[in-house]
């Protein structure tokens, strides 16, 4: 196919093998670029999922800190 293609641009002129060229140069490195944004988008995924498991901890963490505060208190006022 690439073959076809290209004896087509040959044929068509400078400009035509130029467009060619450019076309096969794009879309090689669009091809790498979103191999890079589907790398980065992995990695915060993976940071998001971090960051959800601490805000998990914090909230029983302070669950936990509350409930031993209301009991302190309830323990003072009865003592």
């Amino acid at each position: 196919m690439w073959e076809k293609i290209v004896n087509l641009a040959i044929q068509n002129g400078l400009f035509a093998v130029l467009f060619l060229g450019l076309l096969v140069y794009i879309l090689k490195d669009s091809s790498k670029r979103e191999k890079k944004y589907q790398q980065t988008i992995e990695s915060l995924n993976r940071s998001l999922n971090i960051v959800e498991n601490i805000e998990e901890d914090v909230k029983e963490i302070k669950q936990n800190v509350n409930s031993k505060i209301t009991r302190t208190k309830k323990q003072i006022k009865q003592g």
